[in-house]
């Protein structure tokens, strides 16, 4: 028996290294857009304008996140409840570049007994770069048009490995960006790559390198101002069978007010491999200081006709916000008008120059 002894320590000791080895992984699926500019768990390609920040925070809920499968075919489930929360930071730099820092935390998790309770997950560094389309200006709240971006997302493995909630090793995702939007409303595809230096098991199921992949839209909903709609599919293999697959589906709103804009959705897993709920529900706020004069032109958005256009500063109608491109509606513009505030008389301007002839 004495002799015994040691052998069993050796077995109950490889045994703990092996549990522990086995939940040294993050499941959670759900990583949410820094900006307004994105869309739930997709990142739009813009970023902020130079030296502008925001802040949010987002807390989700996900029931029945992970069921461990065995070799025998039966499977259980380890995680019923889940309720997570992430604070982030971000800072534009010279209308193309962002720097992120997201601090995630577990604020409760139901399951088995050893993971059960308030844990921390990977703090994650976040860096976004638009290759194409405008740069954001710093006046600019809302960005137009086509773009194209590359995100580079890299956690730091201190978080709770006990609670799947930290990869315990080096990892990163790199994601393509594209999108295009339109006054607020936009759409948009991503396409990236997970990186885990080790592959991570959970029971009989392994995660390696994964391939992740969505497609968003943001469409308004009329006629109340500053409010979309958000419809959104997301998903990742590993290319290695389908069980550790997902493909997630979440349909949701968001209203903007001033510098605040909130976000509410809900959906769950049709592909539920390994992380992805059954259920979640999201919300999130976030406060984005912006200018009060978008077009720059030192006329507030408030009284501005046209917060878009810069107005003319010509001595007509100047503190309206809007350009005059022609003062007295003669069809000749005020760039080519001797007279730009006096229109001609009908029949009596033969060379258009925009004066009545003598």
């Amino acid at each position: 028996m004495t002799r015994l002894a040691p052998a069993l320590v050796l077995v109950l000791t490889l045994s703990s290294a092996t549990a522990t080895s086995a939940q040294a992984i993050n499941i959670e699926r759900f990583r949410p857009t820094l900006d307004r500019f994105g869309f739930l768990g997709i990142q739009g390609s813009a970023t902020p304008g130079h030296l502008r920040w925001n802040l949010a925070l987002w807390t989700w809920y996900s029931n029945k996140p992970l069921r461990v499968r065995f070799a025998d075919g039966t499977s259980e489930t380890a995680i019923d409840h889940r309720l997570t929360s992430d604070l982030l930071f971000q800072l534009g730099l010279f209308g193309r570049w962002s720097l992120a820092l997201e601090v995630p935390l577990l604020l409760y998790q139901t399951g088995e007994t050893s993971i059960t309770g308030f844990g921390v997950e990977d703090p994650r560094f976040t860096s976004k770069i638009r290759l194409v389309g405008k740069k954001t200006e710093k006046i600019q709240n809302k960005p137009d048009g086509p773009g194209l971006g590359l995100l580079v997302m890299v956690p730091v493995p201190i978080g709770s490995e006990s609670f799947y909630a930290s990869e315990d090793q080096f990892s990163f995702d790199l994601q393509a960006l594209g999108d295009f939007h339109l006054l607020g409303a936009g759409a948009g595809l991503m396409l990236g790559w997970r990186y885990r230096v080790n592959a991570r098991s959970v029971g009989d199921d392994t995660l390696g390198q994964e391939m992740l992949y969505g497609f968003s839209l943001k469409p308004p909903i009329p006629p109340a101002k500053g409010l979309f709609g958000l419809i959104e599919l997301r998903g990742s293999t590993s290319f290695r069978g389908r069980r550790t697959n997902t493909l997630e589906g979440d349909i949701g709103v968001r209203y903007t007010k001033k510098d605040v804009t909130m976000t509410a959705a809900f959906g769950g897993g049709l592909v539920r491999g390994l992380g992805q709920p059954r259920f979640r529900a999201i919300f999130g706020v976030s406060w984005s200081p912006k200018t009060n004069d978008m077009d720059n032109d030192g006329i507030p958005d408030s009284i501005d006709e046209c917060p878009r256009l810069p107005e003319d500063f010509d001595g007509f109608e100047d503190q309206d916000g809007c350009m005059d491109p022609d003062n007295d509606n003669d069809f000749i513009p005020d760039a080519d008008d001797l007279c730009p505030n006096e229109q001609a008389l009908e029949g009596q301007d033969e060379n258009e120059d925009g004066c009545t002839d003598p």
